[in-house]
Formats: C-alpha cells, sequence, structure tokens
C-alpha cells in the first residue's frame, strides 16, 4: 500500500494581503484628496451655521439674608417664618411671586416658571440659646432667561417679594423702637428745659437716668433689629451669558464628521463607479 504525501498547505500571507489592502485605500484617497478636503470644509462650515443659530441662555442669581427674629425679652430666637427652611422655596415657587416677576421682567409666566432655581448657603450654626438653634442660612435665587434683562429683572423682583413677605415682624419691631426711642427723647428734652429753668434740677436729673438707660438700651435693640434681624437683599442679580453649546466645539464635531464622510466617499468611489460601468 502505497501512501500519497500531500503538498504541504500555504498558510496565506496575511500581511502581504493587508498591505495591498492599505495600499489601495491609501492610492483611492490620494487619487481623490479633495472629497475629505471639501467634507472637512464643508463640515466646519456647517457646524459654525449651527452655532450661530442656538439660542443664548443668561444667568442671573441673587443673594438674599433671610434674617434672624429676636424676642425683646431675654433675646432668644424666635421661631416664624423666617426660620422654617422651606418658607423661602415656597414663597419664590408660588404662582403670586412667579406672575409678578413675569410682569417685571416682561415675559411669560410659563416661560420663568421653569428657570428658577434655589440654593442655600450655610452659615454654620448659633448658640444663642442652650438648644444651639441652627442659624439661617444666606439664599442664592437664579433665573435663566432667553434675555439678559429678563433674567435681572425675574431674579430681582423675586428676591424683593422674598424680603417684602419675610419682613413684617421686624419692620413692626423696628418701628415700634424708633417710638420708644423718640418718646425717651422726649422726655428728656423736656426734662432738660426744666432744669436750666431752675425746678428741682438735681431731682429732675435723678429721674432721667432710667429714661437714658432706656433710651441707650432701645437703641441698641433697633440697631440688631436693623442690621440682624431684618431680611434683606445682600446682592442683586446681574447677567451672566451662559453658553448652552460651545462654537469651538460645534465646528470641531461637525469638520470631523465631514472628513470622514469624506474617506468614505473616497474609499467608495471606484467600486460605485465599476459597477455602474458593469451595468
Amino acid at each position: 500500500m502505497t501512501t500519497t504525501t500531500r503538498p504541504p498547505v500555504r498558510e496565506p500571507e496575511l500581511e502581504a494581503e493587508q498591505e495591498v489592502d492599505l495600499g489601495r485605500y491609501a492610492r483611492a484617497v490620494a487619487v481623490r484628496w479633495w472629497l475629505p478636503v471639501a467634507g472637512l470644509v464643508v463640515g466646519a462650515i456647517i457646524g459654525y451655521l449651527i452655532s450661530l443659530g442656538g439660542s443664548q441662555v443668561w444667568k442671573a442669581s441673587s443673594t438674599v439674608y433671610l434674617g434672624q427674629p429676636y424676642s425683646v425679652i431675654g433675646g432668644t430666637l424666635l421661631q416664624g417664618p423666617q426660620t422654617n427652611p422651606a418658607t423661602a422655596g415656597a414663597i419664590i415657587h408660588s404662582e403670586e411671586a412667579i406672575d409678578n416677576a413675569a410682569n417685571a421682567a416682561g415675559m411669560s409666566p410659563g416661560k420663568l416658571r421653569g428657570t428658577i432655581s434655589t440654593k442655600s448657603i450655610a452659615t454654620g450654626v448659633s448658640s444663642v440659646t442652650p438648644n444651639r438653634v441652627s442659624a439661617n442660612p444666606l439664599l442664592q435665587i437664579s433665573v435663566r432667561a432667553s434675555r439678559a434683562r429678563s433674567a435681572r429683572l425675574a431674579v430681582n423682583a423675586l428676591a424683593n417679594q422674598l424680603v417684602q413677605k419675610l419682613a413684617p415682624f421686624t419692620n413692626v419691631k423696628i418701628a415700634e423702637l424708633k417710638k420708644r426711642v423718640a418718646n425717651d427723647q422726649a422726655a428728656i428734652d423736656a426734662a432738660g428745659s426744666q432744669s436750666k429753668s431752675g425746678q428741682l434740677g438735681a431731682l429732675i436729673s435723678l429721674q432721667l437716668y432710667p429714661i437714658v438707660q432706656d433710651q441707650i438700651t432701645a437703641e441698641q435693640l433697633l440697631a440688631q433689629a436693623q442690621q440682624i434681624e431684618r431680611p434683606e437683599v445682600l446682592t442683586r442679580g446681574a447677567p451672566v451669558r451662559v453658553t448652552a453649546r460651545s462654537r469651538r466645539n460645534d465646528v470641531v464635531v461637525a469638520a470631523f464628521l465631514g472628513l470622514v464622510i469624506g474617506l468614505i466617499a473616497a474609499l467608495a468611489w471606484e467600486p460605485v463607479a465599476a459597477r455602474r460601468r458593469s451595468r
């Protein structure tokens, strides 16, 4: 029995085939170089036009101090709307506040409603009372709009409404303290005129001592109410442009896509043309 030997099977030269394919692709791109270049240029132009058509967005932020109400007797921190963390958000996002702010900014409430955001800026804790009541934070209100003027007017209107809603207690306290200081001053002036006329000057001076002390106390409480307890707008909103998309990124991405399309067109040109000729 004779055995036949088969000739050895030659493995395909993959590297040579890859070199041939790569060379063919390179020649196809080199012959029709204008297709990738045209795709690159056209893509860059399209990306630039798209970036011009994108709408500009403006953001304005205002910072509000909510205030810390204290009692006149004992100086304890009072619990009320100002110390409730949910109060500010409820006021700002209320339909009344949105309608008023939209009217001030010259825009519809629907366009403003979804562009309002709030952010608490923590200030630590207060140790005025034994229980260490948390201090009121600063509140940052932000509004986005398609126009700079609208964003500025809307956020400032919201900040003003928040202060007006939280200020009644402190405003009444300030008014009463001003009356108290004025009444004490009137008593001091009247006693001073009597003292000058020589009517029981020493006795009047003794009687004025508690009035003067009361006036000093009232003035201190008045300064506390005006500078610490009363809510106020710390910073007014100023519009800042917020770019939703980068113009440079739009141009680069569109140019790259155009280059890729041009390369594909250059590689597919000869097979498509050969197919048409065979038909």
